[in-house]
């Protein structure tokens, strides 16, 4: 059977509740955003607009966190503030300060992430995964099963979806499944989905 028509036929069995966006979209959302420069400094003023009209006392906050981003003069200080978590006005300044340091941090995070339990780094690091120039299918495909956190492999799913060829499709709805059985009641599985999802995408521009 085609990578075609097992897309086709997945698609035709499975969906996501659109009513309510799971992690895993909302991850997508943001790396699909987050590709897109126009797109992506068109919502960060939005953000910032909403933050300082309806959550002025965040500001200061976030001037603090933005003196770190922007004092931090290597990857491992960069490291240290992803793992704490940024406020949304400086996602974006923390993603470009982290990418001018493409080439010593894309292995780290990539290997933190085979073990990271910090909800936090995690979503960062696909996000900085899926704007590096590096290429980490290879790695993190290797390594998903002996991911300790479900979650964090959901979203490695939702980066494969952006930076993995067509030859991982089946592989991608063999996790579907295995994360739909394992886990009903959560929504690990729509990782899958999404991945599947971009890969279409990318497959119907090509025809």
């Amino acid at each position: 059977m085609s990578n075609k028509q097992l897309l086709d036929d997945f698609f035709k069995s499975n969906t996501v509740d659109s009513e309510t966006p799971s992690a895993q979209a909302l991850t997508n959302f943001h790396i699909k955003i987050g590709r897109n420069p126009d797109a992506r400094d068109n919502i960060q003023n939005l953000v910032n607009e909403f933050t300082e009209k309806h959550k002025p006392e965040r500001k200061e906050k976030s001037l603090l966190s933005l003196r770190k981003i922007e004092t931090a003069t290597t990857y491992e200080q960069l490291i240290r503030i992803m793992r704490k978590g940024v406020d949304l006005m400086n996602c974006n300044l923390l993603i470009n300060k982290v990418l001018e340091y493409e080439d010593e941090i894309v292995p780290d995070i990539t290997k933190r992430l085979k073990t990271s339990m910090n909800d936090n780094f995690t979503e960062l690091s696909v996000r900085i995964l899926a704007r590096s120039n590096i290429n980490v299918t290879d790695e993190v495909v290797g390594y998903y099963e002996d991911m300790r956190c479900p979650y964090s492999q959901s979203l490695v799913l939702v980066l494969l979806g952006f930076i993995a060829d067509e030859s991982y499709i089946p592989w991608l709805i063999e996790k579907y499944d295995e994360l739909k059985a394992l886990y009903p009641n959560e929504s690990y599985c729509d990782g899958a989905y999404y991945a599947l999802y971009e890969i279409e995408n990318r497959l119907s521009s090509q025809r």
